[in-house]
Parts: structure tokens; sequence; C-alpha cells
């Protein structure tokens, strides 16, 4: 009788140990931040700041400014990647201005660092 009583509990714990082992735990977090000031008359400046850590530990921040004015707008964004370890970082800056005369003028540099 008692071999039925271990029975029981032991076939449980093999299908329940099963199912857990097939659960998958992947977290962000993720933080962000916005600030919009007035500048001079007649312009406008915003920015926006956001931090995220994925599942794999790789933490990923990315700022974005735009300002438009009586000279133009320009607009920056910046995302840097660095990964769990700290071993490899990533920088990719992009610029965009465009003038009164709606010229375009857009910039796009990416760096990637290795640290040993």
């Amino acid at each position: 009788m008692i071999r039925y009583w271990l029975v029981g509990p032991a076939a449980f714990a093999l299908m329940t140990g099963v199912a857990l082992a097939q659960i998958t735990w992947g977290t962000t977090t993720s933080t962000q931040s916005t600030t919009t000031t007035a500048p001079v008359t007649g312009g406008y400046s915003e920015s926006n700041t956001q931090s995220s850590i994925d599942s794999n530990g790789t933490q990923t921040d990315k700022n974005q400014t735009y300002k438009s004015g009586p000279n133009g707008t320009n607009a920056t964004a910046i995302t840097q990647t660095t990964s769990q370890d700290g071993s490899q970082k990533s920088t990719t800056r992009e610029d965009q201005n465009i003038s009164p005369t709606g010229a375009t003028t857009t910039d796009k540099t990416t760096t990637t660092t290795k640290i040993r």
C-alpha cells in the first residue's frame, strides 16, 4: 500500500518538473525620461532618454534630442549598447539637420569597441 502512496507523488513531481523546465524567464527592465524646454521665441526643444536591460543582460541606452528654431531643425539620436560582461560596447549616432531653406543633411556614425 505504501508503494502506491509513493508512486502518485513521484508521477506528479515528474509531470510538474517537466512543465516547469519548459518555462523561459525573460525580463527587460526599462527606464524612460522626457524633458521639454521652451527655448527662444519661435523655437522648440525636446529630449528623451531611455535605458533598458534585456534578459541576456545587454544594456541599451538611447538618447534623442530635437531642436527647432529660426535657424532650422536638428534631430540627434544616440544609441549605446553594452554587453552583459562589458567586453563590447557599440555606439551609434545619427544627426539630421534641416535648414530654413529645406536643405537636409544626415550623418550616421557607428563605433564598436571590444574591451579585453
